[in-house]
């Protein structure tokens, strides 16, 4: 079953509708310059109505790793979603932090989806160890996603073999543009981005975001085959705001796709 986050909470009362509708986790930003961005005390009130089962993300850009996990203790927060620059090294320190508090800390690291778009045969500057994915053990020797190789099928896949789990639980690919990190409604190019798509699934957890919404979500379903996706824009009758109905409908039309799959 797909799992699904709603984004951009700011209120109460659309946290409840979206987990009546079905949503499996809800995003809670701290960005400063984002319109939905929310505050510690907002969170935690929010935090406090929430059921056991429905995993709370606080979406962070640039912030220490003190100041992320001070964030989490006070609110509640179960899992962290990292949309800046952020490298690996901040992701393990982040993870020791966490640790502390959570069994085993979820972070989820924000890639824009434009750095995969080109030719399968092309260097895309990415590769999943310096992401924090995985962590190269003792036969590790170097590898990187620089080329992807190409099964007798035609499919494409990324060798693993060298690599264990790293501190990132799984890759959101979003949208950007005119200096947003994010919530643009904008989709990305779902076609030429799917065999990157592929290579990610392969070792991680596939999120994708950007401009989903009830009409197309299916079909980014059927294309990228992610383990979960993130809506903000695509349920909102104003940024920050969300619309009942449209969380409703985007739910509906996410559970169909499962059902028929």
């Amino acid at each position: 079953m797909t799992w699904i986050k709603i984004c951009g909470i700011t209120n109460r009362d659309d946290a409840l509708a979206a987990v009546t509708a079905g949503a499996n986790a809800l995003g809670f930003v701290f960005y400063e310059k984002s319109p939905r961005r929310v505050t510690v005390e907002t969170v935690k009130s929010i935090v406090a109505d929430l059921p056991l089962k429905v995993e709370k993300i606080g979406v962070f850009v640039n912030e220490t790793v003190e100041r992320v996990q001070q964030i989490v203790t006070e609110t509640g927060l179960t899992a962290v979603q990292l949309h800046g620059e952020e490298d690996a090294e901040f992701s393990r320190s982040l993870f020791r932090l966490m640790s502390k508090g959570l069994r085993r800390p979820i972070i989820f690291r924000t890639c824009p989806a434009h750095i995969f778009d080109k030719p399968a045969d092309q260097s895309v500057g990415w590769d999943p160890v310096s992401s924090g994915l995985v962590e190269p053990d003792e036969a590790y020797k170097g590898k990187r996603v620089q080329k992807i190789h190409v099964a007798e099928n035609g499919d494409l896949f990324l060798e693993t073999h060298g690599f264990r789990p790293g501190v990132i639980s799984g890759v959101l690919l979003d949208s950007s543009g005119s200096g947003q990190r994010g919530g643009t409604g904008q989709t990305f190019d779902w076609e030429r981005v799917q065999p990157w798509a592929g290579v990610i699934n392969s070792i991680s957890k596939l999120i994708v975001a950007g401009g989903l919404r009830a009409e197309n979500v299916q079909e980014a379903i059927h294309i990228l085959r992610p383990w979960g996706v993130d809506v903000s824009t695509g349920v909102e009758r104003a940024p920050g705001k969300k619309d009942a109905e449209k969380i409703h409908a985007f739910i509906q039309a996410v559970r169909t796709t499962d059902e028929s799959n």
